[in-house]
């Protein structure tokens, strides 16, 4: 069913392709045993200590089992452990692990595994940039640093089905955060034994339900179900397909060449809903598309500047004219879809843009620059991203700003990222149910994923507080009250929260829509034909 608050972002939008044809007719055969997924782009690494990507988190869903996983609709269920406790005002966490765990070469899998890959994920060496996700552990954050010893993390095995958690302060998103890549064990004896080589083919292990048979770079990854995985998977058979772009998504799923893919030309939105195609997947996701300013650049150093750049946007503008693809106007960095928490929102939203930029063009008189300036903006390739970029370059024309674009692929753009080598770009968040998953990008001792360099410390010290608040409504004002200390500094402009738009074969069962967009291929199977 179309969600009802994207129906109405629909009624205006132009048709750039005819689909005057039922795309299930291209589907007719159930595929059997075998299953094949789009992928965004290119995986650059399938280990789970060393990912940065969302696509690449795709793939290790389906490879490795954590101590919590998720079913079919994306809630937290227990995974590689059986149950839990905790004590010590919740600073102790003791996970009873099942005794059915294996690694895909038939190595018993056991609590130590995990303090393995607990230390790992912290060791300097292994350079994590995600690192940060886990460092409620206790002596995290400083063995992460390089000022303690691994042996020191707050994690041990009592036993070999029994691991202790001690955290360094009361986290009440300790099982959700356990969802992630970052928390999943990887195999000692293998990595002790092939080093940086264990991802390769040839040396795989895994405890997931699939394991990786074959990837052939820039054509496609093979997955295998795990013959030591207690669950058995319906489809046996996985082939992720790196994709170049939403047309070529859009177009080698109407060949029949793939059987999900998790987006396509806008332009072809409003047929699908005409027609009323089967295959079309609709739902809101828990995210955040923003533009961040490198703090470090000479000029956009100045807090006038960003606020003359962040209030010359419009961001309904965006979505409802440029985009037209259900994406909703965002006016605060933290997701409006969080429960239970009310974001602060941009105080400027409600004043005509004109208005707004005629303030921005007596900042930027104020910092000099009277005469104008010109900026570098960066996306990711994509029709889309190339469109809202262009519109940004608009509006900001009007305020005397001229602007280069760059565009590169999602591996290559973050990269720079993470590095600086930017002054304004788009930049992306999906995941969790709470606001502080998204405000932490913003503080300075969270590494390299605080792609601008914002540095505050009354935001710091407000976050800090937050994170150790117990009381669930007085953590949420606190996070709030950071969010607005935030924002008056202008260091990220939010943009949009998406809606995904997916195909997906309409045989395919056990595909569930969630705010997560989390998906694991063994809930999946083909209809009975």
């Amino acid at each position: 069913m179309l969600n009802p608050l994207i129906k109405p972002l629909l009624k205006n939008l132009l048709l750039i392709a005819t689909v005057s044809f039922s795309i299930q007719s291209l589907h007719a055969a159930n595929p059997g045993e075998h299953l094949r997924i789009g992928l965004a782009g290119e995986p650059e690494t399938l280990d789970p200590h060393r990912y940065n990507l969302r696509l690449e988190e795709t793939l290790l869903n389906d490879l490795f089992l954590g101590l919590t996983t998720f079913d079919a609709k994306g809630q937290i269920v227990p995974g590689a452990a059986r149950s839990w406790t905790t004590t010590n005002n919740g600073l102790t966490w003791t996970f009873h692990l099942r005794k059915d765990l294996f690694w895909s070469d038939g190595t018993p899998l056991n609590a130590d595994d995990f303090v393995y890959a607990f230390r790992r994920l912290q060791n300097p060496q292994t350079a994590a940039s995600l690192a940060y996700f886990m460092h409620m552990i206790k002596g995290a954050a400083a063995i992460n640093a390089g000022k303690l010893s691994v042996d020191s993390l707050g994690v041990s095995a009592t036993d070999d089905h029994t691991l202790e958690i001690i955290l360094e302060k009361p986290y009440p998103y300790l099982l959700e955060r356990l969802l992630y890549p970052t928390a999943y064990p990887v195999p000692r004896h293998v990595i002790e034994k092939h080093g940086n080589r264990w991802t390769k083919a040839e040396h795989w292990v895994s405890n997931g339900a699939y394991t990786l048979s074959r990837w052939i770079p820039r054509a496609h990854i093979d997955l295998r179900s795990n013959p030591k995985f207690s669950d058995k998977p319906a489809i046996s058979n996985l082939r992720y397909l790196p994709l170049s772009s939403e047309l070529a998504a859009y177009n080698r799923y109407r060949s029949d060449e793939v059987d999900v893919v998790g987006g396509f030309p806008v332009g072809n939105l409003k047929a699908l809903v005409d027609a009323g195609a089967p295959d079309l997947r609709l739902s809101d996701l828990l995210s955040m598309m923003y533009l961040v300013f490198n703090i470090e650049h000479p000029v956009l150093n100045d807090v006038r500047v960003r606020q003359a750049l962040s209030i010359s946007i419009d961001q309904s503008i965006l979505t409802d004219k440029v985009m037209n693809s259900g994406n909703r106007p965002a006016y605060s960095f933290a997701p409006t879809l969080i429960s239970a928490y009310r974001p602060f929102l941009l105080p400027h939203r409600k004043e005509p843009l004109d208005v707004r930029q005629a303030r921005a063009r007596s900042l930027l008189k104020e910092a000099g620059h009277e005469n104008g300036l010109q900026l570098t903006l960066r996306h990711v390739t994509g029709l889309e991203n190339k469109k809202v970029n262009l519109a940004i370059s608009g509006m900001w024309r009007a305020i005397g700003v001229k602007t280069s674009l760059q565009q590169a692929d999602l591996r290559g753009h973050f990269a720079d990222l993470r590095q600086g080598n930017f002054e304004v770009a788009w930049a992306g968040w999906v995941g969790e149910n709470n606001a502080e998953h998204y405000l932490t990008l913003l503080q300075s001792d969270i590494g390299n994923v605080n792609y601008g360099r914002f540095r505050n410390d009354t935001f710091d010290d407000v976050m800090h507080q937050a994170q150790i608040e117990k009381d669930a409504a007085l953590r949420n004002e606190l996070l709030r009250t950071a969010e607005e200390i935030a924002t008056h500094f202008y260091p990220v402009v939010p943009l949009y929260s998406n809606t995904v738009r997916r195909l997906v074969h309409p045989n395919l069962q056990g595909w569930y829509e969630n705010g997560r967009d989390m998906h694991q291929s063994r809930y999946l199977h083909w209809a009975k034909d």
